[in-house]
């Protein structure tokens, strides 16, 4: 009981940092907000400002790329919509009893060569940005294009992030 009464300044510290935990433990967990959505138009200002920073890309250059960038969006938007009604049938034969594998496959090859139309879009898409660039820019470009890829390959997850880190 001595031992109480000589260290409460240590039991008041100890106490508010577990309070503290618990409070953050408690937002973390059940107080989720969801992260603010930009506008299609701050996302074009915010995608401008990054690739003339990162490349260096001049005033006629950041012109021709949100041009670039304006009718690849426009013609992707209906190849989207395309592919998702696709795998929305694809996954309905699901409750659809006897449903033959040629079927399901011939649903899952539909989906494949629509994705795959929209993969070589966006391949088309980054070699006419690339295009656009400087040969002092192109290595830029590419780490940039690089950037964007990864980002697609994560689905779609913005900002830093898990790193991963390589087993040796």
């Amino acid at each position: 009981m001595s031992y109480l009464r000589n260290h409460k300044l240590l039991l008041l510290v100890i106490g508010v940092l577990l309070v503290a935990n618990l409070v953050s433990l408690y937002l973390l967990a059940f107080n989720k907000h969801p992260q603010p959505r930009f506008s299609e138009k701050e996302m074009r200002e915010k995608a401008k400002e990054r690739i003339q920073k990162e490349v260096g890309l001049n005033t006629d250059q950041v012109v021709l790329y949100d041009s670039l960038r304006t009718k690849q969006f426009e013609s992707m938007r209906p190849l989207f919509e395309d592919l998702s009604k696709s795998k929305e049938s694809f996954f309905n034969l699901i409750y659809q009893g006897g449903i033959s594998d040629s079927v399901i496959n011939r649903y899952a090859a539909t989906i494949g060569e629509k994705q795959q139309a929209i993969d070589l879009k966006t391949f088309q898409y980054f070699q006419a940005i690339k295009a656009i660039c400087t040969e002092e820019q192109k290595p830029k470009m590419d780490s940039f294009i690089q950037q964007i890829v990864k980002r697609i390959n994560s689905g779609g997850r913005r900002g830093p992030g898990p790193e991963k880190k390589d087993k040796k």
